[in-house]
């Protein structure tokens, strides 16, 4: 059985009604919990603040679990469920080797242009075989190894596989059921509005939080993480750290991403990295559909026909330039049926189909620019101007340049005209964290009892990002600030 990311999020908001019982939560109109009842206070029902739960509990601490909405919302049910390895059992049965720790670490640090936190990165990098494992063998968690993804097309990519679709809702349907196996309380609905510390130390030792009920005040013993993910669908924070090209993206993911992770923080004066920096990839925003892959297949146009951007760029690159270098945010790629029925694209396709977005099909280019409402002359001479190019192997020269090591011309009936904007996906920026998980300062000194998680974290990403590495350093902090608070409760030798 599979469901579209819809129709999951539909049923699992109705699973949601019944998860007070069924996972053993406590509903939001639950009084305040009794001073220190709890190890550790978690914000977020994501990749990394599940991860971080049932790892808690694990480790025999008492976790409480803080989800603002009714149900898991944030970014990891609507992600295709990616995550990386370097040598895993998984690779193993795939005969797939030749990769490393160090290369993978390598290619983090290209990617994000030298400019990640090294030391951050490596702690991923050397546990992210690690963690699959225990995904799997601990929680349940089934993976499909072997498949390649972008740059640098290694075999890394470990898509997690089940019952539900996307593979981020199987990730969060399948530790969600693992942290009720192990009596791990969760309340929904339950708003962090702020965060508490100790008066004589200053140490973060709890949360305020805000209810249908009102407000009450939740203490914990070790502190409290930040999972909430950044602030991509807060269009105010956007606005001021990114500017306006990213403000009129819409939203590939989730629209409840508001920012928490620097708005909690900022009483204690963090230090905030990276905020002007994001994740951004095709859309069509009326819909939701992902073209993704079809942007590097085709000739893509602006209203008036004409040709801004490179299709060899990455999609991020080419999304940012729809953004930036179109008034409305709209670009076009046509594309012929040879560039249509490449293999790889037919999930693309797919996607559009399934939720009715729209594609312009003609048995001629004047029909399809027609029915796209772009002007036919100018669609007509961009083609040809470009397959003359592409054919004489003179791509380079074309203004701008098309740098595919192998475009295909645009030639074949019928042809079609997909529509798509520069979407948002996830921001890079926030609290910077040491390699425990801990929150600094602006003076580089740890903030006692705040830790920070998956995109909530600032100091991993810049630019852009090795495709699956979002979940994979989110599962590996999780477990990390885990083993922290566990090392605190029980000191070695005690």
């Amino acid at each position: 059985m599979t469901t579209s990311r819809r129709e999951f999020f539909k049923t699992a908001a109705m699973g949601a009604v019944g998860a007070g019982a069924a996972f053993g939560t406590v509903a939001a109109e639950a009084k305040a919990a009794a001073p220190s009842k709890y190890d550790i206070i978690i914000l977020g029902a994501g990749c990394g603040g599940l991860t971080c739960a049932v790892r808690a509990a694990e480790n025999g601490l008492k976790p409480l679990l803080l989800e603002k909405m009714a149900m898991p919302a944030g970014n990891t049910i609507y992600a295709a469920g990616f995550l990386l390895g370097v040598n895993t059992s998984f690779q193993k049965a795939k005969n797939v080797q030749g990769d490393s720790a160090e290369q993978f670490l390598k290619d983090w640090m290209k990617v994000t242009q030298g400019k990640a936190d090294e030391k951050l990165a490596r702690v991923v990098c050397e546990n992210a075989d690690a963690t699959l494992e225990w995904l799997h063998g601990y929680c349940g968690i089934n993976f499909a190894a072997g498949s390649k993804l972008v740059w640098p097309m290694l075999s890394r990519a470990h898509l997690v596989v089940g019952e539900h679709k996307p593979g981020g809702g199987e990730l969060a349907l399948t530790l969600m059921k693992k942290a009720k196996e192990l009596g791990v309380e969760i309340r929904f609905n339950t708003k962090a509005v702020a965060l508490l510390s100790d008066e004589k130390t200053g140490a973060v030792n709890g949360v305020r939080v805000k209810t249908k009920e009102g407000l009450s005040e939740i203490h914990s013993k070790f502190g409290v993480v930040l999972a909430t993910g950044g602030f991509s669908a807060n269009q105010a924070m956007v606005t001021q750290y990114i500017g306006s090209g990213g403000a009129k993206m819409p939203i590939r993911g989730s629209r409840i991403i508001a920012g928490e992770n620097i708005n909690l923080a900022l009483p204690f004066m963090p230090k905030i990295v990276n905020v002007d920096q994001y994740h951004c990839g095709p859309i069509y925003g009326p819909t939701g559909a992902n073209p993704l892959n079809i942007v590097n297949n085709g000739i893509c146009v602006n209203d008036k026909g004409e040709r801004f951007t490179d299709e060899g760029q990455t999609y991020v690159q080419m999304s940012r330039d729809v953004a930036a270098m179109t008034k409305a945010n709209w670009a076009y790629m046509i594309v012929d049926q040879t560039g249509h029925d490449v293999p790889i694209l037919a999930n693309d396709w797919e996607s559009y189909k399934r939720t009715k977005a729209p594609v312009y099909v003609g048995q001629t280019l004047d029909e399809a620019a027609e029915k796209a409402g772009l002007p036919v002359d100018a669609v007509k001479a961009t083609v040809k101007a470009y397959n003359e190019a592409i054919a004489a192997g003179k791509g380079k020269t074309l203004t701008p340049v098309n740098t595919l090591p192998k475009a295909r011309t645009v030639e074949k009936a019928p042809f079609y005209i997909v529509p798509f904007q520069g979407g948002m996906t996830a921001t890079f920026g926030g609290p910077l964290i040491n390699v425990k998980g801990q929150v600094l300062d602006t003076e580089n000194h740890v903030i006692d009892g705040l830790f920070a998680i998956g995109n909530a974290a600032g100091g991993l990403f810049y630019d852009n990002y090795i495709g699956g590495a979002q979940l994979t350093s989110a599962a590996v902090y999780g477990i990390v600030v885990a083993d922290f608070v566990k090392a605190a409760k029980t000191p070695a030798g005690k």
